[in-house]
């Protein structure tokens, strides 16, 4: 089979397409023909030897869209959907391949009205996000959320879900380009970074009291406006510090202010845990309270450098298809 394979780190325009032996099929595993694989920026990181855990060689690749061609009799031709945490293109072979094989747990029924290419967009974005607002910060029907970084791929994914769930996001974007994707997701108001007093806006907008959660995917740059903008027993989630690693903590407001900071890393996740994620998803894509994110980009397998090299640049959802 084809698949994007690495032998050791390095930059992307390395990156080749390979012919591979076809994984074989232990017992209680199933055999998946992906249709479609989204490109997460966690991918290149991988490939850039980013992650730590990763052994090489290894097939890239943590989201994927297909269809179950070969196991146990009952699965077969079930159309599914995955992520792989910390596991898939990092200690198993990934989604960047004609050929997929996981355990049965860790494949999930597709919901029928998201093609693969959709559904292939869903995976990172949406448990990230899943994870940190209700796992997590345990986000409540009638709360708010100031989600950090809400024009990207899992900032989207946070503000739909606090709609789903009953609540309100208040969403914080570093500009004001290319936000006609987030206004379509209705959240209770756009805040710039840069420009806005976010802790006095997030009070006027919640009569004084201030947000009960707070998202930051940001790092260092919005964690004080983030930190100041909680309620009394608020709750921040930190998943990212690709902005900056070191931030001042007042010590005295944390606990005075009863206030709550989680740490996040999806890419520690097994297998079964973002299954039991999809798992809790699948009701609010089914009923289509939320949705993935547009595909900025297809590309075909054999192209994948130059997806790889697309989404370092930070350029909207992209997947790949393989080739025909």
């Amino acid at each position: 089979m084809k698949a994007l394979q690495i032998d050791e780190f390095g930059p992307l325009e390395n990156l080749r397409i390979r012919d591979v032996p076809d994984p074989p099929l232990p017992r209680d595993c199933v055999r998946i023909r992906v249709e479609a694989a989204g490109v997460n920026p966690s991918d290149a990181g991988v490939a850039l030897g980013r992650f730590p855990q990763t052994t090489l060689p290894r097939i890239l690749g943590r989201d994927f869209a297909g269809t179950i061609v070969e196991g146990p009799r009952e699965f077969l031709n079930m159309p599914v959907w995955g992520s792989g945490g910390g596991e898939l293109g990092m200690t198993r072979d990934g989604s960047h391949a004609e050929q997929l094989v996981l355990p049965v747990i860790a494949a999930i029924r597709r919901p029928s009205h998201l093609s693969p290419e959709s559904a292939a967009v869903v995976g990172v974005p949406y448990v990230t996000a899943w994870s940190a607002l209700v796992e997590l910060a345990g986000f409540k029907a009638n709360e708010t959320v100031v989600v950090s970084g809400a024009a990207g791929a899992v900032g989207s994914a946070a503000v739909a879900l606090a709609s789903a769930l009953g609540g309100r996001a208040i969403a914080l974007v570093r500009s004001a380009d290319n936000l006609a994707p987030l206004e379509k997701l209705a959240p209770a108001a756009i805040l710039r970074s840069g420009s806005d007093d976010v802790p006095q806006a997030v009070r006027e907008l919640t009569s004084g009291r201030g947000a009960e959660v707070a998202l930051n995917a940001v790092g260092a740059p919005v964690f004080g406006p983030l930190f100041d903008a909680l309620a009394k027993g608020g709750r921040m989630v930190v998943f990212s510090a690709r902005g900056g690693r070191e931030a001042h903590l007042d010590l005295f407001a944390l606990y005075r202010r009863e206030l709550q900071l989680f740490g996040l890393d999806t890419a520690a996740m097994s297998l079964e845990e973002v299954a039991s994620i999809y798992a809790k998803l699948n009701p609010y894509f089914e009923s289509r309270q939320v949705w993935p994110s547009a595909v900025a980009q297809r590309f075909g397998l054999s192209r994948a450098r130059d997806a790889y090299e697309r989404i370092e640049s930070g350029s909207g959802k992209i997947v790949l298809i393989p080739d025909a």
